[in-house]
């Protein structure tokens, strides 16, 4: 590893940061995460991860955690999972996620422009290789999470968040 790419691995990991990593507790089904371990010098230690690993992972626990249910930081979390509960139509609905995914991302100061926001649920792109995959999505009604943004150290990241069921 070079030097310049040593320094932007610094800037990364003093401008994005760092934290403990966790790994969900039943992939496919994003309810609960748990600290991840590595093997260290001394024998086991708590695994980290940094820069936009970090932004990355930290972004996908806030889609998945109710806004305001932190009582340390109460504007943490997603506020689109209301919106999830309503009867309302479901385009309505899909569009009130995107705006709680924007506000979500907006709030972050590690993001420096939104570039895209994509829900997939599965209605669009018929006739793809991959239609029995498509297929599964509209059958469970799971809408698809994937966006695209800057931060603010000018990496530009392109991140599956999750997927929130029922929509």
């Amino acid at each position: 590893m070079d030097r310049t790419e040593r320094e932007r691995q610094a800037a990364q990991r003093r401008y994005l940061g760092w934290g403990l990593a966790f790994e969900p507790t039943m992939p496919g089904v994003d309810l609960a995460r748990d600290v991840v371990f590595d093997d260290g010098p001394n024998g086991r230690v708590l695994a980290l991860v940094a820069g936009t690993e970090n932004v990355a992972q930290s972004l996908a626990v806030a889609l998945t955690t109710l806004r305001g249910s932190n009582v340390f930081d109460a504007t943490f979390g997603f506020d689109g999972l209301n919106a999830l509960a309503e009867q309302i139509e479901p385009n309505l609905i899909r569009e009130q996620v995107r705006i709680g995914i924007i506000t979500l991302l907006d709030r972050d100061p590690r993001v420096r422009k939104i570039v895209d926001v994509n829900l997939d649920d599965g209605r669009l792109g018929a006739g793809t290789p991959d239609e029995a995959a498509r297929a599964a999505l509209r059958s469970s009604r799971t809408l698809q999470v994937q966006v695209q943004f800057e931060t603010i150290t000018d990496d530009r990241l392109s991140v599956h968040l999750g997927e929130l069921p029922r929509v």
